[in-house]
């Protein structure tokens, strides 16, 4: 299983569920609430993060590369049809 972690300018979330999650996450096992703050009680959707992408059009790939090298980034509306949940 995997998903996109969609970064905009306040939250960071998993493609799969929808719930937030953190930046450096590699996977989906925790959910985070606003302003990144952990919710001791819930659990993520356990997908591997494979891609970063945004809603955000003002953001470039560039930027998101930025934020997380290891993963391939995307801008907005430009996530592959494989990647899109």
């Amino acid at each position: 299983m995997h998903a996109t972690l969609i970064v905009d300018a306040y939250t960071t979330k998993c493609s799969r569920c929808g719930k937030g999650t953190s930046l450096t996450a590699t996977h989906h096992d925790r959910v985070l609430s606003g302003w990144t703050t952990p919710d001791p009680d819930a659990r993520g959707c356990g997908a591997a993060f494979v891609a970063i992408s945004t809603q955000d059009l003002s953001v470039t790939e560039a930027d998101l590369a930025e934020l997380r090298p290891d993963l391939p980034a995307y801008r907005a509306g430009k996530l592959p049809g494989e990647l899109r949940r």
